[in-house]
């Protein structure tokens, strides 16, 4: 690394490579916190988790297209106060209408939607408002709050630690270590996540097992969102302690 010239380097890597020899993080707060500073209070923080089939197994589907069967929500309210909502099927039926139907509830009238790499989650959005055009409006209404925490990390923040990756799990130890992935039960990732969502719809997957499944799901996907609190918490200055527990 120390011998690539600058020259051959955009901004952006020549600040990896910067930070990463020096072991120094980077962190230009008062960009990240300007950025942050034109969207109020109530907040929304999302995520999703999908599932794709080769062979569509429900009707309006396609091959390989991705259905979302769960979310989870933080909503920071103008007092400081954090509340959690989810959703979750493990029916085995088609997830998407009632998935799309609690989203619109869970999310309001107004606010930002913070997400992390949006291209994802509104695009999920977005095929569901053809699927389902009476949902079509309200919808796009949360399409058009969403805002990206993505590039504001990438334009603002840096810790070597990171090793080149911008993903949530790479940047959540470098702001927040006292949450982990690692120490979760069962479910860790998106794909272990796809597995044990396709597990739990199998007839023969009752009982005890089911019910551990639905927790390992819950809590894996409750911690993505609470790790977007924790990211928005740091770039923005927010110093109010009731965002760190729900």
């Amino acid at each position: 690394m120390r011998d690539v010239p600058d020259d051959y380097l955009n901004d952006v890597q020549r600040r990896v490579k910067s930070h990463t020899l020096s072991g120094q993080p980077y962190f230009d707060s008062q960009g990240a916190a300007a950025e942050l500073a034109q969207h109020a209070l109530p907040a929304y923080f999302l995520d999703f988790e999908t599932i794709q089939f080769a062979v569509p197994i429900w009707k309006g589907t396609r091959p390989y297209s991705q259905i979302p069967f769960q979310f989870s929500l933080h909503r920071l309210s103008e007092s400081g106060e954090l509340q959690h909502r989810d959703f979750l099927d493990l029916s085995g039926e088609d997830p998407s209408l009632a998935f799309a139907e609690a989203l619109i509830a869970a999310c309001d009238q107004s606010g930002p939607v913070y997400v992390y790499n949006a291209g994802f989650e509104t695009a999920r959005v977005k095929e569901l408002a053809v699927r389902f055009p009476n949902l079509k409006t309200a919808l796009h209404a949360i399409n058009a709050r969403v805002v990206d925490l993505l590039p504001i990390a990438r334009r603002h923040f840096y810790h070597p630690s990171q090793q080149g990756s911008w993903s949530i799990k790479a940047v959540l130890p470098a702001i927040a270590d006292d949450l982990r992935y690692d120490t979760l039960s069962g479910v860790q990732d998106g794909t272990m996540a796809m597995s044990a969502y396709l597990e739990a719809i199998k007839a023969s997957c009752t009982g005890e097992r089911n019910i551990q499944i639905r927790g390992q799901l819950l809590n894996y996907c409750r911690l993505d969102t609470l790790a977007l609190v924790r990211v928005w918490q740091h770039f923005s200055g927010y110093t109010t302690t009731a965002a760190r527990g729900a």
